[in-house]
């Protein structure tokens, strides 16, 4: 039905989360009824994508190699949260509770999927645990079955090493968060309150 351009383009969108045929389709169209200028500021932006790097400490988007979050000296180096993914780090950001360092995932364990541990960042989280003054280890992950089985399995690898099961207290954000619910879409209170009435694992 569409030239070639315009189904690519569809195609394209269709991958995003949560983004279906007829939703992609409406995106092309709205590009396509911008003026040519329009449409290139947003190839711009696009392009400068290619300027963004993740976080070789923490797995943060950033425009350079190390995050401004892992840049600050002021941030407490006694804490870290782990967080699945980036736009999770900003929804507790936002909150204004926390002022410690956080740890991304990149996912969560997901065996229907064939996700298994080793496609997350938890072997460099390992390596930040033995090689810091990390006194707590604070788990922010969805409330669903893939964030409970993550959670369960770093926890157990904690709990294994004798060093670290002695020097670490494991705690995950509390209440105000229903089950299933998803970090990213929690509003400022609500997690706020789950990160002040943090529960000990």
């Amino acid at each position: 039905m569409y030239s070639k351009e315009i189904q690519n383009l569809i195609n394209e969108f269709s991958q995003f989360p949560g983004i279906g045929p007829k939703t992609a389709q409406r995106f092309v169209f709205y590009l396509l009824r911008k003026d040519s200028r329009g449409r290139e500021k947003f190839i711009i932006d696009l392009k400068k994508l290619n300027n963004i790097f993740s976080c070789s400490v923490c797995g943060n988007f950033s425009d350079k190699k190390i995050c401004f979050i892992c840049q600050d000296k002021n941030r407490l180096t006694s804490k870290i949260i782990i967080v699945a993914e980036p736009q999770d780090l900003i929804a507790i950001e936002r909150t204004g509770e926390y002022k410690g360092l956080y740890h991304i995932l990149g996912g969560l364990i997901d065996t229907v999927r064939d996700f298994g541990p080793e496609k997350l960042k938890i072997g460099d989280l390992f390596k930040r645990l033995s090689s810091s003054q990390i006194k707590e280890v604070i788990f922010a992950l969805n409330s669903t079955i893939e964030g409970e089985s993550t959670v369960l399995y770093i926890v157990n690898k904690i709990k294994k090493d004798e060093i670290l099961s002695q020097s670490i207290k494991v705690t995950k954000i509390a209440r105000g968060l229903p089950l299933g619910a998803e970090i990213e879409y929690a509003d400022e209170v609500t997690l706020g309150e789950a990160l002040k009435d943090r529960k000990a694992i």
